[in-house]
């Protein structure tokens, strides 16, 4: 009996730890294909190696080096490659988490041993207690850390109604309380007096001394539990004031995001109005001048008059058309603007396929991709090095494929397909290619970028929709 409890108390040690270690590091993340089995295969390599090393529980600290560090390596291939979870963040997570883990396990082993036998693990009473008991305390303390762990994950689930904002703040506010039960605590069930109060003093000594179990246990809560307990607190309360500052900054590029993008595309749909009327004029004119052509004599003055007008109204001729209004207004634009820049613009989009993109998105892709390409082009000073823009968009079986190319001289930083800004005000900057972002998730799109030393390319791949007229097999 004693064996088989034995080997249950190492099977709960190993599969507890591990799979509230997992929920911790892959909290509202997905893993790759068969990572379940992997797991699973794991924990019954952790097994076998506790059995075959005499290991009868498995914690933060086994004594067996060797033990410690297949573990520890075996985590980290695993979260490493199915979840792709930094190296840094791996080792302090682990480290942490095993250090409180033990300790919290430690708490209701010895918590459950006052309870069931009435004695303390540090009063020699404890010496009484069979294997077999203690065995049993040690499988009721992985039963109530489940229990536990239940609680704490409906809790935190049920936190997940309330938005993010608010949520940090609830966390931040247990934090505090941990901290004040904690100081709380120390001086009412140590030997630490309370100012000069004689009476409230007299009062808690009498107190502690009334439950002899507790008062054997006090040194190891005042040295040990509190301490730690403080620092955990601690961490977290610095966690969450990292995440609520991250939050608020994301928060406020997202709405300069949003007011950057309503004032674009209230921009093109302002011109949308005039290019319709100027389009409309520049046939009308076209017309009566060809009618002028053809009535005209041999006059010079005449031809030299009617060669003048069609020369004036070429540019107002829309040259590109893509088969969106708002992007031919966007491309034109952005032509113009590369012709007075000396920037060879060489534009071949075809978007008719493309019809379920909404306008301000169209205006938000390619107005803000463009914009970056002429801005890299601007900062070639050596008349030498030929400054151009390339874009072309195709449909390639079920996608929209856009390619971006220009030239560049300027040293552009990439980090997980996260293009870095080179400028002083990060803040500021660089909300072009993330409102780009914002805009391709709409439709699953995909942004990837391609950094050499004299071009960037920059490639977008959007799905067509399958319940729209543009869907192409």
């Amino acid at each position: 009996m004693l064996n088989f409890i034995g080997e249950l108390s190492l099977a709960l040690s190993i599969v507890i730890r591990f799979i509230i270690l997992k929920g911790i590091l892959t909290y509202k993340k997905e893993g790759r294909e068969n990572e379940k089995i992997v797991f699973y295969i794991l924990l019954l390599f952790i097994y076998i190696i506790a059995r075959l090393s005499n290991i009868y529980e498995i914690n933060g600290s086994n004594r067996n080096y060797l033990v410690d560090s297949i573990i520890f390596i075996v985590w980290g291939v695993y979260y490493v490659y199915f979840y792709k979870i930094g190296y840094v963040k791996y080792i302090i997570s682990f480290f942490l988490f095993n250090v409180y883990y033990d300790l919290f396990k430690e708490v209701v082993y010895r918590l459950l041993h006052i309870g069931i036998t009435g004695y303390s693990i540090s009063s020699e009473g404890a010496l009484l207690v069979s294997n077999f008991d203690r065995a049993k305390i040690g499988i009721y303390s992985y039963i109530l850390i489940i229990f536990i762990y239940a609680i704490l994950v409906f809790i935190n689930n049920r936190l997940q109604l309330f938005n993010s904002e608010k949520r940090n703040y609830i966390y931040l506010t247990l934090a505090l309380l941990v901290n004040t039960i904690n100081i709380i605590g120390r001086y009412t069930t140590t030997l630490y007096p309370i100012g000069n109060n004689y009476t409230i003093n007299a009062m808690l000594f009498k107190w502690r001394r009334s439950i002899p179990a507790l008062h054997d246990e006090w040194h190891y809560f005042d040295q040990l539990v509190v301490p730690k307990l403080v620092l955990a607190s601690s961490i977290i309360i610095i966690i969450l004031f990292r995440r609520i500052i991250k939050e608020n900054k994301l928060k406020s590029q997202s709405e300069l995001m949003k007011n950057k993008l309503d004032m674009q595309y209230e921009y093109y749909l302002s011109i949308q109005e005039s290019h319709m009327k100027v389009k409309k004029l520049y046939h009308d004119i076209n017309n009566h001048i060809c009618t002028i052509d053809n009535l005209k004599n041999n006059s010079k003055e005449v031809n030299e008059y009617v060669n003048n007008l069609k020369d004036e109204i070429k540019e107002f001729k829309s040259t590109y058309n893509t088969g969106n209004m708002i992007l031919d207004i966007i491309i034109n634009e952005k032509s113009e603007l590369c012709t007075k820049k000396g920037i060879k613009f060489i534009c071949d989009i075809n978007f008719s396929k493309v019809n379920f993109i909404k306008p301000i998105d169209v205006s938000s892709i390619f107005a803000n991709i463009l914009d970056n390409a002429i801005e890299a082009c601007d900062k070639i000073c050596d008349e030498n090095i030929n400054k151009y823009i390339r874009i072309k968009g195709t449909i390639n079986k079920s996608f929209f494929v856009l390619k971006c190319e220009n030239s560049k001289v300027n040293s552009i930083k990439i980090n997980k397909n996260i293009l870095l800004t080179d400028k002083m005000d990060k803040f500021m900057h660089g909300i072009g290619i993330q409102s780009v972002k914002s805009s391709l998730q709409k439709y699953n799109g995909e942004i990837l970028f391609e950094d050499k030393k004299d071009k960037f390319t920059l490639n977008i791949y959007i799905p067509l929709n399958k319940n729209t007229d543009s869907w192409v097999d």
